[in-house]
């Protein structure tokens, strides 16, 4: 090998970044291929390896390679460093072997029990016995220098993610990919939540490899990976059917999937990784009860009821429509961005986890069997212990109690916030002692239920409390008379939630010393 490709291979190889942790298989970043595969040094190599082309050829070959075969001629460098592999790269050219035919795909032979390497779409008629198909480029070379190839070729195609203004890309990844991640916590001790349906944990992709999102800093941003626990494929398809046209409505208050891909048989999602859900949050953060921290968490609430109001509306096709429910609302389901377009500092609240099965047909948009249905126990309705079939009154339900532990964290803080669990703590109809928001009896043989005691007590005490202003009075009684009622007929339904909200929002801007942060009398 020539001085100039093994000083080239020498940099190529210091900028591998190893992936899996550990286990000895790395990829080169395209940034790295791009700044050193260049024609002024491309041209040396190949003068020193081929002393009989003239000016003109060289000139051409090199420009060549770096438009056409930057890829390719890297991983003949990687070769080996005693054979000048690089220096078949013109045999490549000649059979019209490029970046864009990598992967090569192995082909064994009738009767050969070692493979040779073919374009991807010339495998299987090279296993029917057609020649023509075969790169002659390799027919000099060793059955472990293809090896060798076959190895070293996975190192320059770690996949670059990408995101799209009008799709969700959805990338199949073979299973010798090397993801360009440069930390992966699932290799991380206690990094993965895992759920019903899935395992969700961080990583961060390498800058030249991810298109999905701005880069904040040199390492990029962290991205949230879920992997779905069920390998089938009709259950992929539902939930990136959903997902990516939710993505497309560019809701701000609903999580954007970025892309997806397949890998080793397993489903997995992208989307932007949060560092606080709602109740790390709430544990984190004070509020500060001045004009613009309020109207922040006025406008957050606003949005989470209008990102409600569109997965109630969800429609797939104008032939078949869906209407959603989300099923699991809760704080730890609801995730703050510190930085988002057009948010400023405080950031933005987005609903997450719109997971599997969740999104119902027509027909079936006001009844479902209430021993289908999985959520968090705390902020389920009552509807599912009474065996009664939901709806998405369920949500308005779940959304409820989450706004009221909100106005307590507004009050009180998150010690507040901790105080109504501990006084909801209850012994259920189930002999339980649970912290839910409704309480069951049975003084006969059928069921029912209400409002628990201990959450309408705890209600009045929040209307006591030296922050209570006319804003927080309109809040409590839209919690209080039309979410947290028993009856899921009596709640209100999402658009006319959303309408209220909006009511409350334009009155603490008109008057926000007053309505806003004024205490009612």
């Amino acid at each position: 090998m020539s001085h100039t490709a093994k000083r080239l291979a020498r940099k190529l190889k210091d900028e591998k970044v190893e992936w899996p942790p550990t286990e000895h298989r790395f990829f080169i970043p395209d940034s790295e291929i791009n700044h050193r595969v260049r024609e002024d040094t491309v041209r040396e190599v190949l003068r020193e390896l081929h002393p009989e082309l003239n000016d003109r050829k060289l000139d051409q070959a090199s420009v060549r390679i770096c438009s056409e075969a930057p890829k390719l001629f890297t991983i003949l460098l990687l070769c080996g460093s005693d054979q000048p592999f690089c220096s078949k790269i013109l045999d490549f050219l000649d059979n019209h072997v490029a970046d864009e035919d990598l992967p090569l795909a192995r082909v064994y032979p009738p009767g050969e029990r070692h493979y040779t390497l073919a374009k991807k779409d010339h495998k299987d008629c090279l296993g029917n016995h057609d020649g023509n198909c075969e790169i002659m480029a390799f027919s000099s070379w060793s059955w472990y220098d293809i090896e060798d190839f076959c190895r070293d070729q996975w190192q320059v195609l770690a996949p670059v993610f990408t995101s799209y203004v009008d799709h969700v890309r959805h990338y199949d990844l073979e299973g010798s990919t090397i993801l360009p991640y440069i930390r992966d916590q699932q290799y991380e001790s206690g990094a993965v939540k895992s759920g019903g349906y899935s395992r969700v944990w961080g990583v961060e992709i390498h800058p030249a490899h991810q298109k999905l999102l701005p880069l904040s800093d040199s390492s990029g941003p962290t991205i949230a990976v879920k992997q779905l626990n069920s390998s089938e494929q009709e259950d992929f398809d539902r939930e990136y059917e959903m997902l990516s046209k939710l993505a497309l409505t560019k809701d701000p208050h609903l999580i954007r999937l970025l892309a997806t891909y397949k890998f080793k048989n397993q489903y997995h999602f992208l989307f932007p990784f949060a560092k606080f859900n709602l109740k790390t949050y709430w544990k984190n953060f004070q509020l500060d009860w001045e004009k613009k921290a309020v109207f922040w968490v006025i406008r957050q609430l606003l949005g989470l009821a209008s990102a409600l109001h569109v997965i109630h509306e969800f429609k797939t096709a104008a032939k078949e429509e869906r209407f959603g429910r989300h099923g699991d609302l809760k704080p730890e389901n609801i995730l703050w961005f510190k930085s988002f377009e057009h948010t400023g500092h405080a950031g933005i609240l987005q609903i997450t986890d719109l997971g599997l099965g969740r999104f119902h047909r027509l027909e079936s948009r006001s009844k479902q069997d209430p021993k289908d249905i999985f959520g968090s126990p705390t902020y389920v309705p009552p509807e599912l212990a009474l065996q009664k079939l939901v709806s998405r009154s369920y949500d308005i339900w779940s959304f409820g109690c989450v706004l009221l532990e909100f106005i307590t964290w507004m009050l009180d803080g998150n010690a507040g916030v901790d105080a109504f669990a501990d006084a909801r703590m209850a012994l259920a109809h189930d002999n339980v002692v649970d912290d839910t928001f409704y309480t069951v009896y049975s003084p006969g043989p059928g069921m029912y239920a209400t409002v628990r005691p201990e959450v309408t007590a705890w209600i009045q005490r929040l209307r006591g409390r030296r922050r209570y202003s006319p804003m927080i009075r309109d809040l409590l009684d839209l919690v209080e008379n039309g979410m947290l009622q028993a009856n899921s007929a009596d709640r209100i339904r999402s658009e006319p939630l959303k309408d209220r909200l909006e009511q409350i929002v334009e009155k603490a801007e008109k008057h926000p010393s007053s309505y806003m942060l004024g205490r009612v009398e």
